[in-house]
């Protein structure tokens, strides 16, 4: 049984425990990655450390010291109470930080001109006859302007205030997710599990953890971490989420948990020399035992010379090495080691900019020195990241093979006689050779995919729009996307978390363009059953060679396996003919039109790589009645997918239909790299995202390739996307 919980009032009665728990959720306090379990009503807590978040509700100013907002609304019997929530809320932040695990905070406030607060939010409780509400919200007051944003009311008491990497969300109302992104920030982290803290626990907590439970979170209450301004509203509050035997969620205690996250931590908190590996929970530990970045850099730039004479054509700008040890060094020195990617080295593809270095995006004619970063790039930097250089690409990103570049041919590290993948071959080849951690490149047709598949990495296409544009240099603006490669899926999805934030990219920040709103349907949980489809047989047998079949039939058999998984019916259809967009009509034409005060100029003609343009020059052919004719075909296209997409919640595809060598590209330069698109260029055309990850190897006689699959979401879904990949993955 459950021990009942002091909540200033009997609890509910526990039920029988464990009974009904899975045996993935009976897991406790073993190696990292098992369970969390701590006592609470109406049965214990159980959690994954990397699924579960600290909440953090509306520890203001405003909301917990004399003369805020509180102190106005309830006076002073209130405010001692929620100001005792602070120092228990404190240890408990300071033992999800000790253990690594993901903190969130939320400030409920208001923009100055008060055009995103209600007018009943202002006008009803000082209507009332005799009310003490002489100033509302706006109003000034001892800390600035009541629950306004900006004001010294409106921030996180000293005590509580988020570290760099913290996730802070600000909203409107009293609930945590209504105007907010909370949600999708929760299950982009794969965050299933909420341990909340905070004020006030009749209000904003109250309302924050209900509407958790509609959208699919178990969510556990500290019930010494949270009160309110009227006595008797605490207990009632808290009875009510776990009523019924959990009807909203479930009620604990900080002690319980801190002797929980303490045994955790001290399982796997031993100092481990470091191998070698660039992955980043390695650095992060070998740093956090004394490290320095010089010496991963001089790790890294050896091995770089000792990779030359097979691989020589991965970058186009190494930066220079003493910039590269000054950045390590001030890192070392100057810098917060808590940072998210504190001293993690990653590579650039050469259409986005560095500033200082030479953005060439494959053609030296084309070549400028920017002043200033990249706005993705300035996120990665500012996180603590570390700049090795800028990769050879296809010229303007414009192909899926490689091979379309002045600066050298890279090929794929598995086959000197097999091409690499582009667009952005050199970022995929720079994470496949260990010579970084991770990489950016771009995706506007498969370029952050291909490449993965034909160097066993993974590569995220994330949804478009969502990650800052401004500093990369276009090749389709309305389909380009930054993308990320990395040697195992936490790794991927941890930069594109950090890069995606504060984007200074005008379609980035569109207020118009709005993602499909989250639902229960954007998180799973261990024991969620979801929806997959595969292509058929005969679209499969149309397309692929007889090895990359096999391959993914391996695949296929493997997903079935999968606990919770089923596999339902797709109609492919729309989802083809989306793919065969993109190289013709509208996206050609805006692909020239992109770059034709560039490669129409007769100086500049011979720079340009013949079959780039070949493919520009047939962009400026297009007429405007092909092109709309083509965007409302798309739109069609989308409808009919998305349609699909509510009973589907993901489709396995393979990444590439086979894996050309450097002569099919001599005999055949534009019809090899159109069929590479066939499975990736749609997730472009339509709006979706999309993780391509290994699926095993394909096998010809002697010769051995990587194989690559591409799990394909509804925009917005990355959560789902990383999640499964993640469970698939230990299968393949």
């Amino acid at each position: 049984m459950a021990p009942s919980l002091e909540i200033d009032s009997p609890a509910p009665s526990p039920p029988t425990m464990v009974e009904g728990l899975s045996a993935y959720q009976k897991q406790v306090n073993g190696s990292k990655g098992n369970n969390i379990t701590f006592d609470a009503v109406p049965y214990p807590f159980s959690f994954l450390p990397q699924s579960c978040a600290l909440l953090v509700i509306d520890m203001q100013r405003d909301f917990l010291l004399t003369n805020g907002f509180g102190h106005i609304q309830a006076g002073d019997a209130g405010v001692d109470a929620v100001q005792r929530t602070i120092q228990p809320t404190l240890e408990v932040l300071k033992a999800f930080r000790a253990c690594g695990l993901q903190v969130v905070h939320t400030r409920e406030g208001h923009r100055s001109d008060l055009r995103n607060c209600p007018t009943t939010k202002l006008v009803r409780q000082a209507r009332t006859p005799g009310s003490r509400h002489s100033l509302v919200i706006g109003d000034e007051g001892p800390m600035g302007r009541l629950l306004t944003k900006g004001e010294r009311g409106h921030d996180i008491v000293d005590e509580l205030q988020p570290l760099p990497g913290e996730i802070v969300i600000d909203k409107p109302g009293k609930g945590s997710f209504f105007s907010t992104d909370l949600h999708q920030q929760l299950v982009d982290r794969g965050v299933t599990h909420l341990i909340v803290c905070g004020v006030t626990v009749e209000c904003c907590v109250s309302t924050t953890v209900r509407e958790a439970n509609d959208r699919g979170f178990d969510a556990c209450v500290l019930s010494d971490c949270t009160d309110g301004f009227v006595p008797d509203f605490k207990s009632s509050s808290l009875n009510m989420v776990c009523f019924s035997d959990g009807l909203f969620g479930f009620v604990g205690q900080s002690t319980s948990l801190k002797s929980a996250l303490d045994r955790y931590q001290a399982s796997y908190s031993q100092e481990v020399p470091w191998n070698g590996s660039l992955d980043m929970n390695s650095l992060q530990a070998a740093y956090a035992s004394g490290l320095s970045p010089s010496s991963v850099v001089k790790q890294i730039l050896t091995r770089n010379k000792e990779i030359q004479s097979d691989h020589p054509n991965v970058w186009i700008h190494l930066a220079n090495e003493r910039d590269i040890y000054n950045r390590a060094s001030h890192l070392d020195h100057h810098s917060d080691r808590k940072l998210p990617l504190y001293g993690i080295p990653f590579a650039v593809k050469d259409n986005i900019d560095v500033a200082g270095m030479p953005t060439t995006a494959a053609c030296s004619e084309f070549s400028y020195v920017p002043t200033k970063d990249a706005a993705v790039v300035e996120n990665l930097l500012n996180a603590g990241a570390i700049v090795i250089g800028k990769c050879n690409m296809d010229q303007f990103a414009t192909g899926l093979v490689g091979v379309r570049t002045p600066y050298g041919v890279p090929h794929s590290k598995y086959s000197k006689d097999h091409v690499s993948g582009g667009s952005s071959s050199g970022s995929a080849l720079a994470v496949a050779l260990d010579l970084v951690t991770f990489s950016l490149g771009t995706d506007t047709a498969g370029s952050g995919r291909v490449p993965a598949a034909f160097n066993n990495i993974v590569g995220l296409k994330p949804t478009k729009f969502t990650v800052p544009r401004e500093g990369v240099v276009p090749a389709c603006k309305s389909l380009d996307c930054v993308s990320f490669f990395a040697k195992n899926i936490e790794d991927a999805r941890t930069a594109w978390l950090v890069a995606k934030h504060h984007g200074r990219d005008s379609f980035t920040t569109l207020p118009l363009r709005q993602l499909p709103a989250p639902t229960n349907r954007s998180l799973l949980q261990a024991d969620s059953t979801y929806t997959f489809a595969l292509p058929g047989p005969e679209l499969l047998a149309q397309h692929l060679c007889p090895e990359y079949y096999q391959a993914f039939e391996g695949v296929a058999s493997a997903i079935k396996k999968l606990a919770g998984a089923r596999e339902v019916d797709f109609d492919f259809t729309p989802y083809m003919k989306a793919a065969s967009l993109l190289y013709k009509g509208a996206y050609l034409a805006e692909r020239s039109g992109a770059l034709a005060s560039f490669f129409t100029k007769a100086e500049n003609v011979a720079a340009v790589f013949p079959a780039v343009k070949t493919i520009l020059d047939a962009g400026l052919q297009v007429s405007a009645t092909e092109a709309f004719d083509d965007l409302h075909l798309v739109e069609n296209l989308t409808r009919k997918v998305y349609e699909q997409f509510d009973l589907c919640d993901l489709l396995v595809v393979p990444t590439a239909p086979r894996h050309p060598t450097l002569k099919d590209l001599e005999v055949e330069p534009v019809k090899s790299n159109l069929v590479l698109g066939v499975f990736a260029s749609a997730v472009n055309v339509l709006d979706l995202c999309a993780l391509a990850v290994p699926g095993g190897w394909a096998h010809s006689g002697d010769l051995t390739l990587p194989f690559g699959i591409t799990l394909v979401a509804p925009a917005g879904r990355e959560g789902v996307l990383l999640e499964v990949a993640g469970r698939l993955a230990k299968l393949l």
